[in-house]
C-alpha cells in the first residue's frame, strides 16, 4: 500500500518506463519507413456505414493503415485491395485482439496482484533486482518487505550468505533484470488501462514486390448518418425547394479534398465480430482415463545359489563443489485555432458641426430579392442520379472536412409543382391544418426528380415564415402534405348511400344458390367555410378493403391504403366532392334471400337461360309469392287477434265490476252478448291463422324439393 506521501510514485513511473522499452524492443526491432495512402473517396449512407477509398502509388513492399478498435470488425469484413494492372498483396496482417480476462490468465501470478510499488516489491520474492536510492547500487535477489508505509524495508539476498536491508522510502528506481516478467508487467498494466479499446490498430498489407504499386484500397467503417434540412418557398407558381445535408467527420482523420457522397436509402448492414478469436468449448473426456493402475503381480519365491565372495574396495570419496527501441506514443489532441479578426481604429470625429450628414436608412429586402438571394445561397453543389433502389447526390467538387468537425452542403436546388392548402387528416377533425402540397417532379436536369430524405423543412409562404415541419422521405414522382399550422373557419361531413347491382346467378347444385353481385358506395364529402377568401381543402381518409375506386377524380392523391380528396370552397359557402367505392359479392345460400330472388328474376329475363331451370325458378317465384302473401295475411290476422283478445280482457273486467241485483241485469245482458260475439270471431281467427301455418309449412317443402331441383353449373 502506498503512503499519502508522493515520493514512492517516481520509483513506479520508472519501473514503468523500464519495463515498457523492454516489451517494445521485443516487439519492433528494426522497422522500415511506412507509406500511409489519404481517404480519396466517402460516401455516406443512412444505416450508419461510410463507404472510404484510399488511393495513390506506393514503392515499398508494404502499407499500414491505421484504424480505431470499434472500427477494425466492419474494416475485416469489407476490405477490399485492388491493384492498377493487375496483381494483388500477398498477405494482410494485423494483431491479435484477445479478451483482458483471457490475457491476465496467461501473466503469472505475481504480476497479476502487484499493487503499487510496495506491493511489487512483495510479489517479486526471488526476482533479481537493482535498487537505486542516493549514489549507491544495490543488486540483488528480494527476500521480502516488512512494514508498512514509511518504515517499511525491502530485505535483498546479495551472493548467498549476505542480507541488506534498503528503506522504501529511499528508492528512486527498480530495475528488474528478468525481461518476461518485465515484459508481463507492462503487458498487466496495458490491461488495466484498457488501451486496447482506444489504442489504434495497424493493419499490415504486404507486397511481393517493392513496386510501384498503383492502389486503391476501400472498406465501410461506422459513421454517423448524414441529416438533411430543407427550406421551401411558396408561392402561385410552385415552391422553390432547397436542401442541406450535414455531415460529421468523426472518423478520426481529416477528409482532405475527397470525392463525397450522400446515399438516399440504407442498404442491408450488421456488426460481426472477426477481430476476437472465437474459441469453441471442448468437451472433457478425463473421466475415460484409467481410474486405477495395474497391480503389481505377486513376488516369487525361489533359492539361488551363493555367490562367491569379493575383495572389498575402497570407496570413492566425494567433494563439495562451490557455488527496441520502442516505447508509448503520445497521444495528444489538436483543435483547430481561430485567428482573431482585428477591428478597425474608429474613424474621427468631424471638427465642424455645422453640417452633420443624416445617416441612411438600409433598404428593406423585398419578397422578390429575398427569394433570389436564396436561390443564389442555396444552389446545390452536387449532381444525383439513380443508383438501383436508392439515390445519390455526388458532390460536384472535392470537399475538406477535418476531424471532429461537420460540413454543411447544398445537395437540392430546384422548383417544383406545390401549392399552400388546407388538410383534414381525419374527417372527424374538428380543424384542418395548413400544409404546403410538394410533388417531388421537375427541376434542374442534374437533380430532376432525385429522391428527398426525410428531414425538418422551413416554410415560408409568399415571402414570410409560416411554420416548420418534417418532410417524410419523398421517392421520385411522390407528392408530399407537409403541415406546419393549425387553422380554423372550415368543418367538414360526409354522409353514405349504398346499393347492390349487377346480381347475376352463378352456380346451382343440390339446394345450395351461388350469386355474385356488386356492393357500390356513394360517400360524399360537404365543406363549409367561414373565411372570407376561397380555400384548397384536402381529406385524407382510407379506402376500404376489397373495395375499388369508380372513376375517381383526376385530382385525387394516393398514398398507399390512404387517399386525399381534394375540395375547392367558396368564400362563405361550402363545396362538395363525391367518392364512389365499388366492392364485389359472392355468397353461397340455401335459403331464398332477397338477393336470390333478384337473381331469379334476372336469370329469367336471360337469353341463354336454360329452359328446365327456368320452369322451377318460375314456379319458386310463385311459391314465393304466395309465401309472401301468407306472411301479410298472417301478420294481419295476429294484429286482429290481438284486438280480440284485450277486448274479451276489458269486457271480463266490466262483468266482474258489475253489482248484483235487478238494476245491472239488463246491462250485463249485453256484455255476456259482446263477449260471446268476441269469442266466435276469435275462433274464425285462430281457425284462419291454422290453416295459412299449414299451407305456409306445406309451401316450404316445396321450396326445398324445389331449389334441389335446380341445377347450374
Amino acid at each position: 500500500m502506498l503512503t499519502a506521501s508522493r515520493r514512492p510514485l517516481l520509483p513506479l513511473v520508472m519501473l514503468l518506463s523500464a519495463a515498457m522499452t523492454l516489451a517494445g524492443c521485443a516487439q519492433l526491432g528494426k522497422s522500415t519507413k511506412k507509406s500511409q495512402l489519404e481517404v480519396s473517396r466517402v460516401v455516406l449512407y443512412q444505416n450508419g456505414v461510410g463507404y472510404f477509398e484510399r488511393s495513390g502509388v506506393v514503392r515499398g513492399k508494404r502499407i499500414e493503415l491505421r484504424v480505431r478498435p470499434d472500427q477494425i470488425n466492419d474494416v475485416l469484413k469489407s476490405l477490399s485491395v485492388m491493384k492498377r494492372g493487375g496483381g494483388r498483396a500477398s498477405s494482410v496482417t494485423l494483431p491479435v485482439e484477445r479478451s483482458s480476462d483471457r490475457l491476465a490468465a496467461e501473466l503469472p501470478a505475481q504480476v497479476r496482484r502487484a499493487r503499487g510499488l510496495i506491493g511489487l516489491l512483495q510479489v517479486l520474492r526471488g526476482v533479481d533486482v537493482t535498487i537505486e536510492f542516493g549514489d549507491n547500487d544495490k543488486r540483488g535477489r528480494v527476500v521480502g518487505v516488512e512494514g508498512h508505509g514509511k518504515s517499511a524495508r525491502v530485505t535483498l539476498l546479495q551472493g548467498k550468505r549476505r542480507l541488506v536491508a534498503v528503506k522504501v522510502s529511499n528508492i528512486k528506481k527498480v530495475r528488474i533484470h528478468d525481461r518476461a516478467l518485465a515484459s508481463g508487467l507492462a503487458r498487466s498494466l496495458d490491461i488495466s488501462k484498457n488501451d486496447g479499446q482506444w489504442k489504434p490498430v495497424n493493419v499490415t498489407l504486404r507486397f511481393a514486390k517493392k513496386g510501384p504499386h498503383d492502389l486503391l484500397i476501400s472498406y465501410i467503417l461506422e459513421v454517423p448518418i448524414w441529416r438533411p434540412a430543407y427550406r421551401a418557398w411558396v408561392d402561385t407558381k410552385g415552391v422553390r425547394l432547397s436542401g442541406w445535408a450535414v455531415v460529421d467527420n468523426v472518423s478520426g482523420e481529416d477528409w482532405k479534398d475527397v470525392a463525397l457522397s450522400l446515399v438516399v436509402g440504407a442498404p442491408l448492414s450488421f456488426r460481426y465480430n472477426l477481430h476476437r478469436p472465437h474459441h469453441v468449448q471442448r468437451p472433457d473426456l478425463s473421466s475415460r482415463l484409467a481410474h486405477s493402475a495395474a497391480a503389481p503381480p505377486p513376488s516369487d519365491v525361489g533359492y539361488a545359489r551363493a555367490r562367491p565372495k569379493m575383495k572389498r574396495k575402497s570407496r570413492a570419496r566425494f567433494g563439495r563443489g562451490g557455488g527496441g527501441s520502442g516505447g508509448m506514443r503520445g497521444i495528444g489532441t489538436r483543435g483547430p485555432m481561430a485567428d482573431e479578426a482585428a477591428s478597425p481604429a474608429p474613424a474621427p470625429a468631424t471638427a465642424s458641426r455645422m453640417y452633420k450628414p443624416k445617416p441612411r436608412r438600409p433598404r428593406g429586402w423585398s419578397s422578390a430579392e429575398r427569394k433570389k438571394a436564396m436561390a443564389r445561397s442555396a444552389a446545390a453543389l452536387v449532381s444525383g442520379r439513380k443508383v438501383g433502389a436508392l439515390y445519390r447526390y455526388d458532390a460536384l467538387e472535392p470537399v475538406t472536412v477535418p476531424d471532429g468537425q461537420a460540413a454543411l452542403i447544398p445537395i437540392v436546388d430546384r422548383t417544383v409543382p406545390g401549392e399552400d392548402v388546407f388538410l383534414f387528416r381525419s374527417v372527424h377533425g374538428k380543424a384542418p391544418y395548413r400544409a404546403v402540397l410538394l410533388r417531388n417532379i421537375g427541376g434542374k436536369a442534374k437533380t430532376k426528380g432525385g429522391d428527398l430524405e426525410s428531414g425538418p423543412i422551413t416554410l415560408y409562404v409568399d415571402g414570410t415564415f409560416a411554420g416548420e415541419g418534417f418532410l417524410g422521405r419523398l421517392g421520385k414522382g411522390a407528392t408530399a402534405f407537409v403541415p406546419y399550422a393549425q387553422e380554423s373557419g372550415l368543418k367538414v361531413g360526409r354522409s353514405y348511400r349504398n346499393k347492390t347491382s349487377e346480381t347475376r346467378l352463378v352456380r346451382a347444385v343440390g339446394g345450395r344458390i351461388s350469386i355474385q353481385a356488386k356492393t357500390r358506395r356513394t360517400c360524399t364529402f360537404t365543406v363549409r367555410s367561414e373565411r372570407d377568401k376561397p380555400s384548397v381543402v384536402y381529406i385524407k381518409m382510407r379506402t376500404t378493403s376489397g373495395y375499388k375506386l369508380i372513376e375517381p377524380p383526376k385530382d385525387l392523391v394516393r398514398s398507399g391504403a390512404d387517399i386525399f380528396l381534394r375540395v375547392t370552397v367558396p368564400p362563405k359557402g361550402k363545396g362538395k366532392a363525391v367518392l364512389v367505392e365499388e366492392h364485389p359479392i359472392r355468397r353461397t345460400t340455401t335459403y331464398l334471400s332477397s338477393m336470390v330472388l333478384t337473381a331469379f328474376r334476372l336469370y329469367l329475363t336471360d337469353e341463354k337461360a336454360v329452359d328446365a331451370v327456368k320452369g322451377p325458378i318460375e314456379e319458386l317465384l310463385a311459391i314465393h309469392a304466395r309465401t309472401a302473401k301468407i306472411g301479410s295475411e298472417r301478420s294481419s290476422l295476429r294484429r286482429q287477434r290481438n284486438t280480440l283478445n284485450n277486448n274479451a280482457r276489458r269486457i271480463r273486467r266490466n262483468l266482474d265490476s258489475l253489482p248484483l241485483g235487478r238494476v245491472a241485469k239488463k246491462l250485463r245482458k249485453q256484455l255476456v252478448g259482446q263477449l260471446t260475439a268476441n269469442s266466435e270471431k276469435a275462433a274464425v281467427v285462430a281457425k284462419r291463422l291454422v290453416e295459412l301455418e299449414v299451407e305456409r309449412a306445406t309451401l316450404q317443402q316445396k321450396t326445398a324439393a324445389l331449389l334441389k331441383k335446380i341445377t347450374l353449373r
